[in-house]
């Protein structure tokens, strides 16, 4: 399964004026939504979350009251499911995961439709992977979640054991993104489902389909009301965080994820928040040409670009500087629409590309390669697609180097060493991935020390993001939530400690207190400096203390 799975989602609390209606399809089936008009709120809405490539017929949101009746079902069946054995619980994903793909056709087709998906990108980024990914999660949450065992001191806990078993939250809330809306939503759904949890998914409304289509395959061999589907917009997204959940799983704008992180902490539960990316590549003189400018239009214009994780700035050394931008020119200028670059996801994010663009080109940016909107095909809306874009002698007065782009536009800033890419990567608002690009392995872990991102790769990029064993982070403005690895775990489980004393008779500091206790507690602390002279009394007045206590609570 290749691809970065996160980026932008219809967020939480957005409502555009000009979106379809969403479907409530999957395991619920489609409800009515009673809600009057559309509301502005503009200033929320991420920028690609709005209109749909490929407009499907409008569906029906789900009621906001039943949101929280929804909620209630999914409780009343993880309280069973949290009951069944691990094994019992992988075996029936597992299933799930077969049989996603001997369907994979239809979710291809579904992608295509509704955020038109390129053939390829519908197999590699979100048909091929669920099996794989099931297997990961089983191996690494059977790991991290076995009970652990604590060795306690045995002078100062005298016969008592522990341990630690993590426990399901109950009901997981995910709100989740359109750019990915299968493949993104494995590392929520697989490690809250396989941790014990019930599931209430708020695919965007932009794919509700398609999002809808992965919640009714795994309906299919989950307990009835486990997993269950709310669709709508941002007003779905907030009634859900109010619903009762127990925890949410968040990916979006910057202002938007911060309005999740609180309405989360009013409610008490946790979050795992991801507000998006401005990822940087860093190309050394001594780079690999051909590899990097493989992977530089990879990581680039996969998915059009539309992926947090994209590479969207390119600090290249100015030795090889014309040398590699030849060839991603060449390169770029022989992909096929439709082939290899999709339209963009919306309106709005087209016209966010276009006027980065346009003001790079006015601040003196040179353009390279695409550059202005061409023509394409009948079967594809013009308006949408936006060729791939290679701006050179980009400056930080560009919002193309600044702002997060989402979209087939790569700026680039020529640099006279690999000091000043680090320091121009440190100093972006956001911190979620960097690539390092040379064929000196041992400089470019020393260099992947000093940057302040979550991902650092050398001489690949964003591959983390499809690892359920290695956390998908970052720092800044990206947030603080995390996706995959053992890290992520926390928002799906609680900890739970159980001591168990098998001694006899009451401890020697419970009360009533006495001189005998505090001067016991001095040769304590005498004794972990050093001072041990006085430490032949302990024994006695252990004993004097037992003796004391015994008498006490004897009831004579």
């Amino acid at each position: 399964m290749l691809g970065d799975y996160t980026c932008r989602v219809s967020s939480a609390f957005e409502n555009p004026a000009s979106a379809a209606s969403a479907a409530s399809m999957g395991p619920n089936g489609p409800v009515a939504n009673p809600a009057a008009g559309p509301v502005d709120t503009d200033d929320v809405v991420p920028k690609s979350a709005e209109t749909v490539v490929h407009e499907s017929a409008p569906h029906h949101p789900t009621a906001l009251a039943a949101i929280r009746e929804q909620v209630a079902r999914a409780r009343s069946a993880q309280e069973h499911w949290k009951l069944r054995s691990f094994d019992d619980r992988a075996r029936a994903l597992t299933r799930a995961a077969k049989e996603m793909l001997r369907k994979r056709h239809e979710v291809i087709a579904l992608a295509h439709e509704e955020i038109g998906k390129v053939a390829a990108e519908g197999i590699f980024n979100e048909a091929l992977g669920p099996l794989d990914t099931v297997s990961a999660w089983v191996k690494l949450v059977r790991r991290e979640t076995a009970r652990r065992d604590v060795r306690l001191n045995p002078l100062s806990f005298p016969k008592k054991r522990a341990y630690v078993d993590l426990l399901p939250r109950g009901v997981v809330g995910i709100i989740a993104p359109w750019n990915y809306p299968v493949a993104g939503l494995y590392r929520s759904l697989f490690p809250a489902l396989l941790t014990g949890n019930g599931v209430v998914l708020k695919p965007s409304e932009y794919t509700p389909k398609t999002s809808g289509w992965l919640a009714d395959m795994l309906a299919r061999e989950l307990p009835e009301g486990l997993i269950s589907v709310v669709q709508g917009d941002g007003r779905a997204g907030a009634a859900l965080i109010e619903s009762g959940i127990d925890a949410c799983i968040f990916t979006g704008s910057v202002k938007t994820g911060h309005t999740v992180q609180v309405a989360c902490a009013e409610q008490g539960i946790p979050c795992s928040v991801e507000m998006g990316g401005k990822d940087a590549a860093i190309v050394l003189g001594d780079c690999d040409l051909s590899k990097t400018s493989a992977g530089l239009t990879h990581w680039t214009l996969s998915n059009a670009g539309q992926a947090c994780g994209a590479i969207e700035v390119l600090y290249v050394d100015q030795s090889i500087a014309d040398e590699l931008l030849s060839r991603l020119t060449r390169a770029w200028s022989a992909l096929l629409p439709q082939e290899d670059i999709a339209p963009l996801g919306n309106q709005r994010q087209f016209d966010l590309v276009r006027a980065q663009v346009e003001e790079a080109k006015q601040k003196g940016a040179r353009v390279l390669t695409g550059g202005a909107p061409g023509d394409m095909s009948d079967h594809l809306r013009p308006s949408l697609y936006y060729p791939p874009t290679l701006l050179d002698h980009c400056t930080d007065a560009m919002s193309v180097v600044t702002e997060e782009t989402f979209g087939p536009v790569l700026a680039v800033i020529r640099v006279s060493g690999a000091g000043e890419a680090v320091r121009r990567v440190n100093a972006s608002r956001y911190g979620l991935g960097a690539s390092i690009w040379t064929t000196d392995i041992a400089r470019g872990e020393r260099l992947a020390e000093k940057l302040s991102v979550g991902v650092v790769t050398i001489n690949n990029h964003a591959l983390s993001g499809a690892i359920p064993e290695l956390p998908w982070s970052g720092v800044r403005d990206t947030g603080f939530g995390i996706a995959n690895g053992p890290e992520s775990l926390h928002t799906f489980v609680r900890p739970r400690a159980t001591i168990v004393d098998e001694s006899k008779g009451a401890e020697v500091f419970y009360l009533p207190y006495d001189k005998t206790l505090v001067e016991l507690g001095h040769l304590l602390a005498d004794a972990q400096v050093g001072k041990i002279l006085g430490a032949w009394k302990l024994p006695f007045l252990l004993k004097k203390r037992a003796d004391r206590l015994k008498k006490f609570f004897s009831g004579k």
